[in-house]
Formats: structure tokens, C-alpha cells, sequence
């Protein structure tokens, strides 16, 4: 098996905190997630919305980390959605799957 970077694999978005006066339980905006809280066994719950321009975003597929304690628990994001400053997404470029990712990442 040939060793590769994930630089080389994917995207590594880093999520940010968009001001707080934009979040909301009125599904206003896209899914927030912040952090393993919202993790599941593999795909985040909604407990909050965005409507902040100024944001970073997750797409299907992407492999969402988390990068504050607890470090290194992973979901599978399954919609568009808003990713605070607890997260990364790790975003698979084309020929790379998905869920190949998620699986090595969760088993590492």
C-alpha cells in the first residue's frame, strides 16, 4: 500500500466562529455544528442553525474532525452545513472515497 499525505488525498477546511447574534433554533440559515457534542455514531445532529454570511462550510462527504478536546473524533457530515471553530472538514478530492476516509480516520 503506497503512503500518501492527506494533503495529497483532501481539502482541510478549519471551521470559524461566526458571531453568535446569527445562530438560532428557528432553522434560519444551515446547520451549525461546533464540536464532538453534535457528533452521533455517524452523522452530526442538528441542534442549531446559522444565518451568517461569514462562515465556513461543510458539503456531503466530508469527513468532520474534532479539533478541540475531545481531539480527533470524527463524523460523517451528510448535508450542507456551517462548521464552528471546533471542527475541521476534511473534504475528499475526486477518485477518493468518502467513507473510505471516515473508516480509517474512526479506526485510527
Amino acid at each position: 500500500m503506497k503512503k500518501m499525505r492527506l494533503g495529497e488525498i483532501a481539502d482541510v477546511i478549519a471551521g470559524q466562529s461566526p458571531p453568535s447574534k446569527t445562530y438560532n433554533s428557528t432553522k434560519d440559515g444551515l446547520p451549525f455544528f461546533q464540536g464532538k457534542a453534535d457528533f452521533q455514531e455517524k452523522h452530526p445532529k442538528i441542534r442549531m442553525w446559522c444565518n451568517s454570511k461569514k462562515r465556513k462550510e461543510a458539503e456531503p462527504g466530508d469527513i468532520l474532525t474534532s479539533v478541540r478536546a475531545p481531539v480527533g473524533s470524527v463524523n460523517l457530515c451528510d448535508r450542507l452545513s456551517i462548521i464552528g471553530r471546533g471542527l475541521s472538514a476534511i473534504r475528499p478530492r475526486s477518485g477518493i472515497h468518502a467513507d473510505y476516509l471516515y473508516y480509517f480516520f474512526k479506526m485510527n
